[in-house]
């Protein structure tokens, strides 16, 4: 029997015909793992939105690199604007917008220590 083609069942007192496939303990494993990784997701992903002025305006050497290797993260989303109409803020301090809500920093790293916990 080829594990791959599909079985036929003729269904009794009905003009009805149940196909289904058998599949080794191997892909029963596999299609297990795939239903339990959807019904128990994982975390879910961060959205975050930069200001390319103010991004400028307080990163420095340091800071780039901290947020290059923070942001390679796959939980991640991220986005730089030209401008994201926080103009206010953003002369005073560093900030992004997370899923929608902003959050800012005494200075960059500080923000920055505030996004790593947006991941916990």
């Amino acid at each position: 029997m080829n594990l791959d083609e599909p079985i036929m069942h003729f269904i009794k007192g009905s003009d009805k015909i149940k196909i289904t496939n058998i599949y080794s303990s191997n892909e029963r494993s596999d299609m297990m793992k795939n239903l339990l990784s959807k019904v128990f997701s994982k975390k879910a992903k961060i959205q975050i939105e930069f200001c390319q002025n103010n991004l400028d305006r307080f990163l420095n050497e340091q800071t780039v690199a901290d947020y290059g290797k923070f942001l390679s993260n796959p939980r991640i989303q991220y986005k730089e604007y030209e401008c994201l109409s926080e103009c206010k803020l953003c002369k005073k301090t560093p900030y992004a917008k997370v899923n929608g809500q902003i959050m800012s920093g005494e200075d960059s790293q500080d923000l920055l220590n505030q996004l790593h916990d947006e991941l916990k």
